[in-house]
């Protein structure tokens, strides 16, 4: 079983309008509503992609209803904390001229460190039962910079392969627990090394130092520049797929369970980076927030172009 840990759960407002228009009237053309936030999300692409996998983290008293009746619609078994408050709602606008997603997030309803020791002790009680943990997404109010790190160090004491993809102080100290693998964005990725990555070679550099910190592989999503995986000794690149691109929110996510099952089925580093761009190009051809499905990861599989990046 794979175990999904979603710290700020959320409800993704997904909205198309034809051109975006800054400071300007935008129509909607088409809108949804979608019980998110990163863990859930790479529970969903796991189910989607035919594994089995379960949820934990925090959930809340209001509008919690959504994210255990789609849960459940899905079944995909569930046991969070319950929170008083209410679930954040993010707005994401499609720019349809573009293929962009323009987010505007909330930050989440406070924690108490109750209900972080709660949190905690379900860490521990499933990560026994699981082959692998991921860790993903922002923290809401309340919840320490280090709790990746802790939680982290709780589930390898039974041996669990856990899985890291978070941002800024999360992700930094997240990766003092030595997670098997991480997943930043290119982005993330400059921010936490604090240098701007123009080559194949300066990304594959730039992530060795996690590699050389205890992490043993390194995921980079680049959005519509590709792909890369960097390990100790070998780095990779893939190439975007030429598609069309209908939703990019969940793409990271569905990455992140490529490579899941990729390191349940024992790949190598080229193999896995296949996986991830698989499932990530099957969600983005999906409309809004909607995941990838086995049928179109299947699809994109034979697609998928690896080069080996030589110059680290």
């Amino acid at each position: 079983m794979i175990t999904t840990v979603t710290l700020n759960p959320c409800i993704d407002r997904m909205v198309t309008v034809e051109k975006f228009i800054y400071g300007g009237l935008n129509r909607i053309m088409d809108s949804r509503e979608d019980a998110a936030g990163k863990g859930i999300n790479v529970a969903v692409a796991l189910h989607q992609l035919g594994e089995k996998a379960f949820c934990t983290g925090f959930n809340y008293t209001e509008r919690g209803n959504m994210i255990r009746d789609f849960l459940d619609a899905s079944s995909i078994p569930y046991d969070f904390v319950e929170v008083e408050g209410a679930v954040r709602v993010n707005l994401k606008v499609f720019d349809l001229s573009q293929g962009v997603v323009t987010e505007i997030n909330e930050s989440g309803h406070p924690v108490s460190p109750e209900h972080i020791q709660s949190l905690k002790d379900k860490i521990e009680a499933y990560a026994s039962k699981s082959s692998m943990m991921v860790f993903s997404g922002s923290a809401p109010r309340g919840v320490p910079s280090s709790i990746y790190r802790e939680l982290i160090g709780r589930a390898k004491r039974y041996g669990t392969l856990c899985v890291l993809d978070a941002e800024g102080q999360l992700l930094l100290e997240g990766v003092k627990a030595q997670p098997y693998l991480i997943k930043p964005n290119l982005y993330e990725l400059e921010k936490a090394t604090g240098k701007t990555l123009t080559t194949r070679g300066e990304i594959a550099r730039a992530a060795r130092f996690f590699i050389e910190n205890g992490v043993r592989i390194v995921g980079v999503s680049m959005g519509s520049q590709g792909a890369m995986i960097i390990g100790e000794n070998e780095a990779y690149y893939a190439h975007p797929i030429p598609v069309e691109v209908k939703g990019t929110a969940g793409a990271g996510d569905s990455m992140v369970a490529g490579f899941c099952i990729g390191i349940k089925e024992g790949l190598g580093l080229k193999e896995m980076l296949c996986y991830g761009v698989a499932a990530a190009t099957a969600s983005v051809m999906r409309e809004g927030t909607l995941l990838c499905t086995r049928q179109g990861f299947e699809d994109m599989l034979p697609k998928v172009v690896i080069e080996r990046v030589i110059d680290f």
